[in-house]
């Protein structure tokens, strides 16, 4: 499977994954201080069982347009950056079943996090609500990038069980 990558009608970045893994593209807009412009990034990323691979477009403005196509297996460009997976701290649990067993406790501990905010729009003030939703939605996101993906890339098997526990959309 394929990815390219393009923005604003420039080069076309293209990256692949060779066989069993995942493959996404992630577009990243940094929100600066008031009076400084906002910037951005476009990346392809290939997670596969003992490596990442990455293929970074050109950088991002506002107003820019970012195509995206998704192709049959072929051939893919250089990776701007490739990092061994036992060079890399983003793959966690050796073993899948405790790879599965995480994923169930994350799935539980969404649900207590929901219950929190649903308790809390009608329990709290509004605008204490509010700051219970943020720092709610501030542990999800966390939950995602330090336990969630890590150990989605490194077992991409389980891609599936993390959607159907709602942990990925």
């Amino acid at each position: 499977m394929q990815l390219t990558l393009r923005v604003n009608n420039g080069n076309t970045v293209t990256g692949a994954v060779g066989g069993k893994g995942v493959l996404g593209v992630s577009i990243t807009v940094f929100a600066p201080a008031a009076g400084n412009e906002p910037t951005g990034k476009a990346v392809i990323r290939a997670f596969e069982s003992s490596k990442v691979s990455e293929w970074r477009a050109d950088d991002l403005s506002i107003g820019d347009k970012v195509e995206i196509h998704l192709l049959p297996d072929g051939e893919a460009d250089s990776p701007t950056s490739t990092v061994q997976g036992s060079d890399a701290p983003m793959f966690l649990f050796s073993d899948p079943s405790h790879a599965r067993n995480v994923l169930a406790a994350l799935h539980v501990c969404n649900e207590q996090l929901q219950g929190i905010l649903r308790t809390a729009k009608y329990a709290e003030p509004h605008d204490e609500a509010l700051k219970i939703q943020t720092a709610v939605a501030n542990v999800v996101r966390h939950l995602g990038t330090h336990l969630i993906m890590p150990t989605v890339k490194r077992h991409p098997e389980l891609v599936s069980e993390a959607k159907e526990l709602g942990l990925l959309d």
